[in-house]
């Protein structure tokens, strides 16, 4: 993709190979917590230009101008939903990774269309080390590196009713829609939540969007996207491709 010269503001790394560095682009409205998201993600190698926005308009204007390997999104923008930047986004390059950052992540629905997209969902009450591991799994796949093929087959390891919350949790019902449709307590099928992520190995929100991948692959190729052979394993990483 030819661009033609960026904006004021648009740190586009032209020094760095691309093969050697990743641009990245974090939307958060506010400051001091963008600062902060700036200076994690500059101090992971692999990582080259760093560019911040402050709202929807703000940063598709950069993406329209910058080439963009990462995006670090927050949701919640004063100019509207964040989604639709990554919808922006994605169309000018294919090949971008997604954080979404949410202050409920438990509650966040992704659309299907971008779940190949979305590398990461982190809760704003995580860690900023979660934050390094997502950014570090994005640069070992793109900068050619192995990215730790861990989870295991849903389809094997759930019991039926596990399997059947796992599918609804993927179509991005919440845990009181989980337990009105099935007709159970809202606290049986937190239960049922905590067993399946003790047995997928999955930490917290990445339940939701491994179980978004497995209802895009289906059952029946289920045993490919999450292959059941590193047992013991606590993190699961998208394959890459």
């Amino acid at each position: 993709m030819t661009n033609p010269p960026p904006e004021p503001g648009c740190e586009v790394a032209a020094t760095l190979p691309r093969s050697r560095a990743l641009a990245c682009l974090v939307v958060e409205d506010h400051t001091l917590i963008a600062q902060l998201l700036g200076g994690v993600l500059r101090s992971i190698p692999g990582i080259g230009s760093v560019i911040m926005a402050a709202s929807r308009a703000e940063a598709r204007a950069i993406a329209a101008h910058c080439d963009l390997d990462l995006l670090i999104l927050d949701l919640k923008l004063p100019d509207g939903d964040g989604l639709g930047v990554l919808e922006a986004a994605v169309r000018l390059h294919p090949r971008l990774q997604c954080i979404v950052l949410s202050s409920a992540a438990d509650e966040f629905v992704c659309p299907a269309h971008l779940a190949r997209h979305l590398a990461a969902l982190i809760d704003k009450t995580a860690p900023l080390d979660v934050l390094r591991d997502a950014v570090e799994a994005v640069v070992r796949t793109r900068l050619g590196g192995q990215v730790e093929r861990v989870g295991r087959n849903p389809a094997a390891v759930l019991r039926p009713r596990e399997l059947e919350i796992f599918e609804l949790i993927g179509k991005g019902m919440t845990t009181r829609a989980i337990s009105d449709t099935l007709g159970i307590t809202k606290h049986t099928v937190s239960t049922h939540r905590k067993a399946i992520v003790a047995k997928l190995g999955v930490v917290g929100a990445e339940l939701v969007r491994m179980a978004t991948l497995y209802n895009q692959a289906g059952p029946e190729s289920a045993g490919t996207a999450f292959p059941d052979s590193q047992r013991g394993k606590k993190h699961w990483h998208r394959p890459p491709g």
